[in-house]
């Protein structure tokens, strides 16, 4: 049998909210929950984000969105963002 998304919330709710002693055992309980979850994850949940600021007009780019080969760095290291870049063709 598949269950959905929203079959488990109402399990969730159910099992470890509802029939909770208190707000602090359902509480725990959530917690609890939520740490077993995160180990499921087949990656990490939580992580620092960087950005780049393009050297002519400013905007800010997540790193996750440049290249590995360093497209969009001039010789000079100066990053341009994408439109900047397709200005200098």
């Amino acid at each position: 049998m598949t269950y959905t998304i929203t079959d488990i919330a109402e399990l969730v709710e159910y099992h470890l909210v509802a029939s909770a002693q208190d707000d602090d055992a359902a509480h725990a309980n959530l917690v609890q929950l939520v740490q077993k979850l995160e180990l499921l994850a087949p990656r990490p949940l939580w992580r620092e984000v960087t950005w780049v600021f393009c050297d002519r007009c400013g905007c800010s780019v997540d790193t996750d969105l440049i290249h590995p080969d360093g497209h969009h760095y001039a010789d000079d290291g100066d990053f341009l963002c994408a439109d900047c870049w397709e200005k200098l063709d």
